[in-house]
């Protein structure tokens, strides 16, 4: 995989320890590894599911930086986490969005561009609100 130039990842993964796949992440286990890789295209989700110990998830702002950090400079970020149970969903995409289905979408769903999305899914651990569909709207239409 060497000589890879480009690269197309979707990946959802459950998990049960207290972090995200973030951009420190993506880089160590993945980018890294590809030294010629000049177009990278992503769409992760990342569920934490409750294990009954309280833990600390990162932000979204803290998410965002780790892929800035690394050199990820046009990504989408939406982290939430619920205080009550220690569950939490982080999506992480590269924009523009060039995959045709967009699953997870939450109401700290930021917009970009979303040109050859078909499908939509959307989850409703919070009610959604007025704005986001404005949102879906303006950034969903072709």
């Amino acid at each position: 995989m060497l000589n890879l130039e480009e690269l197309s990842l979707q990946l959802s993964a459950i998990r049960d320890e207290g972090f995200y796949i973030d951009g420190n992440q993506l880089y160590e286990q993945v980018r890294k590894y590809l030294p010629r890789l000049n177009k990278f295209m992503f769409n992760i989700h990342t569920h934490i599911v409750d294990t009954g110990i309280k833990i600390d998830l990162p932000s979204n702002e803290d998410i965002r930086n780790s892929f800035i950090k690394r050199g990820f400079q046009s990504v989408g970020t939406c982290a939430t986490k619920t205080p009550i149970n220690n569950k939490g969903d982080c999506h992480v995409y590269s924009l523009p969005y060039l995959f045709d289905d967009f699953l997870f979408l939450s109401n700290c769903f930021q917009g970009g561009q979303f040109n050859k999305v078909r499908m939509l899914m959307m989850r409703d651990r919070y009610s959604f609100e007025e704005k986001l569909f404005l949102k879906i709207f303006l950034f969903f239409k072709n």
